[in-house]
């Protein structure tokens, strides 16, 4: 840092003393980007190293009031959230999606963000996102692994159908459904040794895929039985939702109680629709999408399954196809109420901590 701007910065520190400040932080893998923006509007900014406790211990040294440190999600985490919580720090994580943007375009710093988050949080105009602890954030990458090899399975058997189409090799029957026979049968077709050798190394990676799955699953049961332990065999009692299902909805949402009402729970999870409306139009809404797509669509095939076992939720899927036409919409419909319960479940069911 240049000599000049070093002094700039004592000096500014040393008339906070005691002062209401606002900090923004743009965040990068091996940098910060920080600015104070002081009550009275005055600002400095600096750059500084990516090491959460150096920033912690600089921003308190000075005996400043602060009022909150801002800066927006991204690929580095909560890390520096949960620093500054420790130390007492009051921290908002901004999703870059709720940011207030200009319409035209303007230049783009990291010196200028981290100015804007200051400013924009000095006013009041940022709403954080929830930080998860360090063991929900583990729960949570745990169970979007088991999801990721779930997608890593399901393109292994888009490779095995489309070698079989491409080298006119007919598919043996309840290959549809991936049932053991079929599997077995794959392995049992003559073919060439060339095609014979890539279809066996197809299914051995199938195998691979799936063992991981199943291990996967059984760690995800236990640590989600270690949170969530009463949550979890209530959601199961709902018709259609599984283990999987309720794993899923409990390690997303972390802390279900955080949650108003219904409908910050379907937003939240990109099942509830928006209105634009102007003047005398007033179109349809569709979905916000928003949250994460993988438990959307888990909870639209529950609502599926549910949809079967259950006779009001059968007559309640009628109206609302009747009122709509499209079976997209009636079902996700059915998908939003499923959620909500959820949500209430987990509310009223204390969640079990180990002692």
């Amino acid at each position: 840092m240049k000599k000049g701007k070093l002094s700039n910065l004592e000096q500014f520190f040393a008339e906070s003393f005691g002062h209401k400040v606002w900090i923004g932080v743009d965040v990068h893998k091996r940098s910060y980007s920080v600015a104070v923006c002081r009550q009275d509007g005055v600002m400095v900014s600096w750059k500084t190293a990516a090491d959460n406790n150096a920033l912690v211990r600089q921003l308190l040294v000075h005996g400043m009031e602060i009022k909150a440190l801002v800066y927006e999600a991204g690929p580095t985490g909560f890390g520096l959230a949960r620093t500054c919580q420790s130390a007492g720090i009051p921290t908002l994580v901004a999703a870059p999606s709720r940011i207030i943007r200009p319409v035209s375009p303007t230049a783009k710093t990291d010196s200028l963000d981290c100015r804007k988050l200051a400013e924009l949080a000095a006013k009041d105009m940022i709403h954080s996102i929830a930080i998860p602890s360090e063991e929900e954030e583990a729960l949570r990458a745990l169970e979007r692994r088991r999801h990721q090899l779930a997608d890593s399975q399901r393109k292994v058997r888009q490779r095995i159908k489309g070698f079989l189409l491409f080298h006119g090799i007919e598919e043996p029957t309840g290959l549809t459904r991936w049932t053991i026979q079929a599997v077995q049968a794959l392995a049992q077709i003559p073919l060439r040794e060339a095609l014979r050798d890539t279809l066996d190394d197809y299914l051995e990676e199938l195998r691979h895929v799936q063992q991981r799955i199943l291990a996967l699953e059984r760690k995800l049961a236990a640590h989600t039985a270690t949170l969530h332990q009463r949550r979890l065999s209530c959601l199961q009692s709902v018709p259609g939702v599984g283990r999987i299902v309720a794993c899923s909805f409990l390690s997303e949402l972390f802390r279900p109680e955080r949650f108003q009402r219904g409908e910050e729970v379907a937003a939240y999870l990109g099942l509830a629709p928006f209105v634009r409306h102007s003047g005398e139009k007033s179109p349809a809404g569709r979905l916000c999408p928003t949250g994460h797509t993988r438990l959307r669509s888990l909870l639209v095939e529950s609502a599926w399954l549910w949809k079967g076992r259950d006779s009001g939720i059968q007559a309640y899927y009628v109206r609302m196809l009747c009122n709509t036409g499209l079976v997209q919409k009636a079902i996700t419909a059915v998908a939003r109420k499923l959620a909500i319960i959820l949500w209430r479940l987990s509310c009223e069911v204390r969640a079990y901590r180990p002692a």
